[in-house]
């Protein structure tokens, strides 16, 4: 995206001089795109509103431990996925479909070469952190992720309690989100991600 490349770096290179007005060009050039991305994900426009008003808010935080070669929006991005879990871990909700943790970009915004084999990436080592699970937990969410059941069903096909069900499928993501966040070395996700994701 090299027409976002002088803009973006300039922006953050002003942010780092402390100017503020760096950060809200940056919010009005991409707080939409990341609303929709986490609203489509979590049900919620307030919530995602709170999460984008975060998100720029830890930008700023970190201004200085950011670096850039073109665009923010890899990095940005990353930080909406990591909203889209953290809403998931503390509201305790069920995971149906294991797509809400992969980075997949608003059909607006055409996925560079470094994107789509990021996504490759992380769709891989999605796949191989699932299979490492406890048998008991790995079933109930791959019959969630694959097969898309209710919690009900899982539990009739299981016979487990429901209750066991869904603490199974936190358990799930928290370990999924608690290895993520140990993996900051694939590209530097594209950009940099010196700086927090997550899970």
């Amino acid at each position: 995206m090299k027409s976002n490349q002088p803009l973006d770096t300039k922006l953050l290179s002003q942010m780092q001089a402390d100017d503020q007005k760096a950060l809200l060009s940056l919010m009005k050039k991409y707080d939409r795109v990341l609303f929709r991305y986490i609203n489509s994900r979590i049900s919620s426009s307030e919530n995602a509103q709170e999460a984008v008003q975060d998100i720029f808010i830890s930008l700023w935080n970190n201004r200085f431990g950011i670096n850039i070669d073109d665009s923010l929006l890899p990095y940005l991005y990353k930080a909406a996925k990591y909203k889209v879990i953290d809403y998931y871990v503390a509201a305790n909700r069920e995971i149906v479909n294991y797509e809400a943790l992969l980075p997949e970009y608003n059909a607006e915004v055409a996925p560079a070469a470094d994107e789509s084999l990021l996504a490759a990436e992380l769709q891989e080592w999605f796949s191989i952190e699932v299979d490492k699970m406890p048998e008991s937990i790995k079933n109930v969410f791959t019959l969630s992720r694959q097969e898309q059941l209710p919690v009900k069903d899982i539990a009739a096909r299981l016979s487990l309690s429901e209750q066991t069900v869904k603490n199974n499928l936190t358990i799930a993501l928290k370990r999924l989100q608690m290895r993520f966040n140990r993996m900051e070395s694939i590209s530097l996700l594209i950009v940099v991600l010196k700086v927090c994701f997550c899970c």
